[in-house]
């Protein structure tokens, strides 16, 4: 029953239309990697460099902080933050007594943050964890902007490494879609780490920004918390800004029911969803809590979502705004350039259009490449019309390409409205006429196989060419199942397209999978 109801969470997701926004926090680092600290445990880290007995040491700070604030000041955010300032302070004079001589800092650089750069830069991944890992991998374009207190690299390194990552002031100077935010700075810019009471002082004078910058995300986009505690001030003070800016009690419970928050319980075995009520300064924000002890689960439903454009798009098209409102030009600007400067750009039209929707199809559909059918069949993201792309785009495809999956675009439309012969004879093909004299040749060590899965063939030692064709034999003479077909390629789509001949073995087997779902 768990997993239905979580299930149920998604789905919802996914019908809104919205990428999702993730405000991803140390819980995830300590599962996936060495750097197992949270907050204390790196304060007592810290100390341990210049004291003999830091826990105690730890204590004192804590005794200290705690005797010099309000009843309504003590919490465990502020004391950690106030108790950084002394770590600072202590660990920096023992560097400079040449206690601490591990390593070297730059003028201008704080020691103490330097070091913890070097400590949390030297993580290895947890190998206990590599499933959960890889389907985090997965996740890479299905989320619209990642946000993060994590000082470590490990989100940038392994799991949204097509996010463009903003540190520091940057973050209130650009734009947050397809961005990676490091709100609290990070380990690559020492200076940038938000850690102590001055830090943080800093920091909240400049939050309110920050939280006028992403309300639109957190307002329209659902946004899911993972890798905190129900009770962590870093997502309390994020709402709490969001909320003062809401007008309307629609807009309140609107809000609401777009934020989901993960938590961890190792006591529990199967998903459990619920609702979970935050207090914060008097004002009860609800949201769906799902408590689970296996991450597993979790990722396999949020790897459901379908991305609704590719992030590099939405990128392209942020700086173009940025360039031209940067412009004093702005106003005259007739053509600009969508191209990053590392893209390779091969002499067609990058055209953005501004019009009626009846004239902007047209055009967009005479612009879609032979990959962008391809990508449509797995992850549905082209807007417009079938009828469009059937009757503009494919017979123009066609002339260059053998086959395309078109019974997607063809299933529900008038048949006789078809004139393309390309069109008709493609229409009529069946899975076998993707076969080739190479790939026929293995069928009969094919046969003498006992694969099980897809995934099974993909992971099995065997030579290149060998597993490509064996992928494809399964689909045609494996009696696959539609839906592990789908799942594989959803798993391996990028992977694949970006590498031959495995972009040609990918490409037959979507071909497989519209046959399948759609003829």
């Amino acid at each position: 029953m768990g997993r239905d109801e979580l299930s149920d969470v998604f789905e919802k997701i996914t019908k809104s239309l919205r990428l999702p926004v993730i405000f991803a926090g140390s819980g995830l680092a300590k599962r996936y990697t060495t750097n197992s600290f949270d907050w204390k445990e790196l304060l007592i880290k810290c100390i341990s460099e210049y004291c003999d007995d830091p826990i105690n040491k730890y204590k004192e700070y804590k005794e200290d902080v705690e005797h010099s604030m309000t009843f309504q000041e003590v919490n465990k955010f502020s004391v950690n933050e106030k108790i950084g300032t002394f770590v600072e302070k202590d660990f920096n004079k023992a560097y400079y007594r040449k206690e601490i001589s591990s390593f070297t800092v730059e003028e201008n650089q704080s020691p103490l943050k330097v070091y913890i750069s070097k400590l949390l830069s030297d993580y290895q991944l947890n190998k206990d964890m590599n499933y959960e890992i890889e389907l985090f991998k997965q996740l890479n374009q299905k989320m619209l902007t990642v946000i993060t207190t994590n000082y470590d690299t490990f989100f940038e390194d392994i799991i949204f490494i097509k996010h463009e990552k903003i540190i520091g002031q940057n973050i209130f100077k650009k734009s947050e879609l397809g961005t990676l935010m490091k709100i609290h700075g990070c380990v690559t810019r020492p200076e940038t780490l938000i850690l102590t009471g001055r830090d943080y002082e800093k920091f909240k004078k400049r939050r309110k920004v920050l939280s006028a910058k992403i309300i639109n995300l957190f307002t329209e986009n659902p946004v899911i918390f993972m890798g905190y505690s129900v009770s962590d001030e870093n997502i309390k003070s994020i709402l709490m800004d969001i909320f003062e800016c809401l007008e309307t009690e629609e807009d309140f419970k609107s809000f609401q029911e777009r934020l989901v928050i993960i938590i961890y319980d190792n006591e529990v075995n199967d998903p459990v969803v619920g609702t979970h009520s935050m207090q914060i300064d008097g004002v009860s924000i609800s949201m769906t809590k799902v408590t689970i002890s296996d991450f597993a689960p979790l990722l396999e439903e949020m790897n459901k979502l379908r991305r609704i454009t590719r992030l590099r798009d939405i990128q392209h098209i942020k700086d173009l705004v940025y360039e031209i409102v940067e412009s004093s030009e702005g106003e005259k600007r007739k053509l600009v350039n969508l191209m990053s400067e590392d893209e390779e750009y091969d002499g067609d039209e990058v055209v953005v259009i501004i019009g009626k929707e009846e004239h902007v199809g047209d055009i967009g559909a005479k612009g879609i490449a032979a990959e962008d059918i391809y990508e449509d069949i797995v992850f549905n993201n082209l807007t417009i019309k079938k009828e469009k792309i059937l009757m503009l785009s494919i017979p123009s495809l066609l002339k260059a390409n053998s086959y395309l999956p078109i019974n997607k675009y063809i299933k529900g439309s008038d048949i006789n409205s078809i004139s393309d012969e390309r069109t008709l004879l493609i229409k009529e093909m069946t899975s076998e006429k993707l076969l080739t004299n190479t790939i026929t040749k293995d069928l009969d060590h094919y046969i003498q196989t006992e694969y099980l899965s897809l995934n099974e063939i993909y992971e099995a030692d065997l030579p290149k060419t060998k597993k490509l064709h064996y992928l494809v034999l399964r689909c045609i003479f494996g009696e696959v199942e539609t839906h592990e077909l789908r799942q594989f390629i959803e798993e391996h789509y990028f992977t694949m397209m970006k590498s031959k001949p495995d972009d040609t073995i990918i490409k037959k087997m979507i071909m497989i999978l519209d046959m399948l779902e759609n003829k």
